[in-house]
């Protein structure tokens, strides 16, 4: 099952170009003022390996959060709480320019042309308007031969969040029919 995922950093990493192009104005351009000023080694000694609080509410607040949920907006969602992570770790795997680059060990995702090797039934779901934009699902799709396809409406990167029933339905059936 491939979940909210794509196959390409690269073609992701365009996804994010388009993400912020069609931010609100006041929004990219705070996201760009923050990125431009670094990200890291600001505030007091044990804030410095992370990102600043502004960024934070920024980046996954106002950037990310329209392309999380849809339906069912998660009323606990903290941009700031998603701060509390292993630091070391996220900066290895993402990279250290920002949210709307993917730079760090990720970069090397690149799996388009091993897709039609994947000979196993595969269940493709993703969110009507998801981070991981459905055209990477779409593709994933059309290079795996023996996959199945769910875009579930009304619904981003959560999709398990906001269509519930709907996820847990083909995922259900997905499983069922093999």
């Amino acid at each position: 099952m491939l979940a909210s995922t794509f196959p390409s950093t690269k073609e992701m990493n365009e996804v994010f170009v388009e993400m912020k192009r069609n931010m609100p104005a006041e929004v990219r351009d705070r996201i760009d003022k923050l990125e431009s000023q670094g990200l890291f080694g600001h505030g007091k000694t044990w804030e410095r390996s992370r990102y600043t609080v502004d960024y934070m509410n920024a980046a996954w607040g106002d950037g990310y959060f329209p392309y999380l949920y849809g339906r069912h907006p998660d009323p606990n969602y903290d941009p700031v709480a998603q701060g509390v992570t292993a630091w070391d770790l996220y900066r290895e795997m993402w990279g250290s320019d920002g949210e709307f680059v993917i730079d760090g060990n990720l970069k090397s995702v690149e799996y388009v042309d091993v897709l039609p090797t994947i000979k196993v039934p595969t269940l493709i779901i993703a969110g009507d308007h998801d981070e991981c934009d459905p055209s990477l699902s779409k593709q994933m799709n059309q290079e795996i031969a023996a996959s199945k396809l769910v875009i579930l409406p009304d619904s981003g990167h959560m999709t398990f969040v906001d269509q519930p029933i709907q996820f847990n339905r083909a995922v259900g059936e997905f499983l069922l029919s093999k």
